[in-house]
């Protein structure tokens, strides 16, 4: 059955990542902080048309196929206008394979005390973030961060971003307490890395049945403050 005009063109906004998990397809809206789920009959085709996937012929209606585009294109998921370039943001990470242990990279505890002001400072810059920001203000944050910095994320951490990754793991507990958000915590990491000019990937990760979302940082095919074993139940749908 051939594919409707109006599916050919549906693009996503700018401000807008999707994926798609078996039979449902997830929307991260960067500008409201909100994920909306997508599910049925008529998912392959979306994904296709959206996302650029294969899919085999498919039985879909292209009249709802429509009508659902329409609902989509309202709720300003999706856009018309021609996209110039890819959107920011989408980089796919490497397959996480192994994790930090805070214990192998142990600092001194002297080198530690020196960065406690530091680490405060990544709190409450964090903090304020979340906020102020949208999750489409805080990608921008942590883009800005890098600056003109071309340090890559295709290859494993140096030695020095994994000490101060487990200089960061040790002094935690004195900057923040369980109960803090764990996003919180994972943009401290990013910022407080910045501040001595390493630059890991933060990513946020959706799962379906049930849905779940998660965020973690990487460097290469390491993961820096999670297992990696967890990480990998979750298709990154953000990754700056």
């Amino acid at each position: 059955m051939p594919v409707s005009q109006s599916l050919v063109q549906a693009r996503l906004a700018p401000h807008v990542r999707a994926c798609r998990l078996g039979d449902q397809m997830i929307f991260l809206d960067l500008d409201r902080s909100r994920y909306i789920g997508v599910g049925g009959p008529h998912v392959p085709a979306l994904s296709a048309a959206i996302l650029g996937t294969q899919t085999a012929a498919d039985a879909s209606n292209p009249v709802a196929v429509d009508e659902l585009l329409v609902r989509l294109q309202r709720r300003q998921l999706l856009s018309d206008a021609p996209v110039a370039e890819p959107p920011r943001h989408t980089s796919a990470p490497i397959e996480p394979i192994d994790g930090l242990n805070s214990d192998d990279e142990r600092p001194f505890v002297d080198r530690q005390r020196r960065h406690l002001v530091r680490l405060w400072r990544a709190t409450f810059v964090a903090a304020t973030w979340l906020r102020w920001r949208s999750l489409a203000g805080i990608a921008e944050r942590v883009t800005a961060l890098r600056g003109c910095h071309s340090e890559q994320d295709d290859g494993s951490p140096t030695d020095a971003m994994r000490a101060a990754a487990a200089c960061y793991a040790h002094l935690r507990p004195f900057a923040l307490t369980t109960h803090d958000r764990r996003l919180h915590d994972h943009l401290t990491l990013i910022h407080f890395l910045a501040t001595q000019g390493h630059f890991p990937q933060w990513i946020i990760g959706v799962r379906s049945h049930p849905f779940g979302a998660h965020s973690w940082v990487q460097s290469g095919s390491v993961v820096l403050n999670d297992l990696p074993e967890r990480v990998r139940r979750f298709q990154p749908l953000l990754v700056v």
